[in-house]
């Protein structure tokens, strides 16, 4: 591909799951992992299930090694990432969302 060819990067989406083994508790890894992925400069929203964040390539790769080792550092632990090289618009997920509610 030339350099004319390649489009702007797009952001990149993220959803992290984390899996804390053989804790006693369980939220202290998983709230400490999720703040050292914010600090990394995505933008980070908390699902029951998972955490979804979105930002710039560069950022989210930070992200994900700030959130494993952050967990890490609490014991073993299990981190399932799932990654997208773009995201649909606000008004395409607010549309959806609404129709389901109709």
């Amino acid at each position: 591909m030339s350099e004319a060819e390649k489009v702007e990067t797009p952001e990149v989406g993220l959803q992290l799951s984390l899996y804390p083994l053989r804790q006693e508790h369980l939220r202290p890894a998983i709230e400490a992992a999720v703040k050292a992925a914010a600090e990394e400069g995505v933008e980070v929203t908390v699902g029951k299930l998972s955490t979804f964040a979105s930002g710039s390539e560069e950022a989210i790769f930070n992200a994900i090694r700030a959130a494993f080792i952050t967990a890490r550092d609490f014991g073993p632990t299990v981190m399932v990432v799932t990654l997208s090289s773009g995201l649909p618009s606000t008004e395409t997920v607010t549309g959806i969302q609404t129709a389901m509610l109709s």
